[in-house]
């Protein structure tokens, strides 16, 4: 089987602000984490910036990759074409080539606060007569980690990718703020897995925990969402149709990593715990302004009927690798409680 699991470990060089949540006056950090999404970004411009000559920005054209890749001499040996996805923000039906985890900083996390001026809620540009808005970041030397995992196709690159992050991450820097020294850091150390290593050393100690339960609790970061059918996004685990949309991503994420099916529906009966609605944004280059999510966040708890066992543990274990829609870049990660 095609597949490589890499768990990175590093430390921060200068402050970092991750998110924006706005109360009043104050910038807070969010939950002190930073997205799969965050990380994918800059990475894949580092390799765009190094494999691909209409990164030097000599002809004053449109280049759109799901139009000009296909047609590019090198498109076969490329990183950033192999590693970025579909159009369609990098979801996969099939096998995904790039799945990027959430980066959890540990230990001792200490914050700072500083004045800035105050800026537009949309497009963080100076508002001229208002208060200062006072950030929250989070200092230097904090330590942190993060899962990335390759399949298919792309194990071919992994290599190529460990530098692009080393680079963009000590150079340009992650998170908000990259162009006032924000961001900074180094990778300590890069653990390289097999598939029967990852599921050993990070699967089967959820399956361990998960046998015999009646029910459990997940932590969802940031948040969960999923396709209604009439359009849109699901905002509660009570709408119609959530457990069935739910249980068919599990088993959709599980034939990815196995390559069988499965069907939680037969022993998930319900939900509850303190799942709401919850929105949030970040910023979309592909379209010059803020994007908005909307689904399920905050906590989701499971009611099962039967006794847990076999690929269906394995299948909720691996719901800590993403579910629904951009499960590639860190959302619908469940974390269990």
């Amino acid at each position: 089987m095609s597949f490589v699991h890499l768990h990175f470990y590093g430390r921060t060089t200068s402050p970092w602000h991750v998110g924006k949540t706005r109360y009043g006056d104050y910038l807070y950090t969010r939950d002190d984490l930073l997205w799969g999404r965050g990380i994918r970004g800059p990475v894949l411009r580092q390799l765009w910036r190094v494999y691909c000559p209409k990164s030097e920005g000599r002809e004053k054209v449109a280049f759109v990759p799901e139009k000009d890749c296909p047609l590019c001499k090198m498109a076969g040996d490329c990183p950033f074409w192999n590693l970025r996805g579909t159009a369609d923000e990098g979801e996969f039906k099939d096998k995904p080539r790039l799945i990027i985890g959430n980066l959890h900083f540990v230990g001792d996390v200490k914050r700072g606060r500083v004045a800035l001026a105050t800026v537009d809620d949309q497009f963080l540009s100076v508002v001229p007569g208002r208060a200062p808005v006072f950030v929250e970041y989070l200092c230097e030397g904090v330590e942190f980690e993060f899962e990335v995992i390759f399949m298919g196709a792309g194990v071919r690159f992994v290599d190529e990718f460990v530098s692009a992050v080393k680079v963009s991450l000590s150079f340009h820097g992650w998170g908000g703020f990259c162009n006032e020294g924000f961001g900074r850091g180094v990778i300590s150390n890069v653990k390289r897995h097999s598939f029967d290593e990852f599921e050993k050393m990070y699967v089967k100690p959820v399956v361990d925990r998960l046998v015999g339960c009646e029910s459990c609790c997940f932590r969802i970061e940031p948040l969960l969402m999923l396709d209604r059918d009439g359009g849109g996004f699901y905002r509660s685990v009570f709408e119609d149709g959530f457990r069935e949309k739910f249980c068919n991503c599990v088993n959709e994420r599980f034939w990815q990593f196995y390559g069988r099916h499965v069907h939680v529906q037969r022993f998930v009966a319900g939900f509850g715990g303190r799942a709401r609605s919850v929105r949030i944004y970040g910023w979309s280059r592909r379209f010059g302004s803020r994007k908005e999510f909307v689904g399920v966040g905050n906590e989701l708890c499971l009611r099962f009927s039967g006794v847990l066992g076999g690929d269906g543990v394995r299948a909720l274990a691996l719901m800590k690798y993403g579910v629904g829609r951009f499960k590639n870049q860190g959302f619908g990660c469940l974390m269990l409680k």
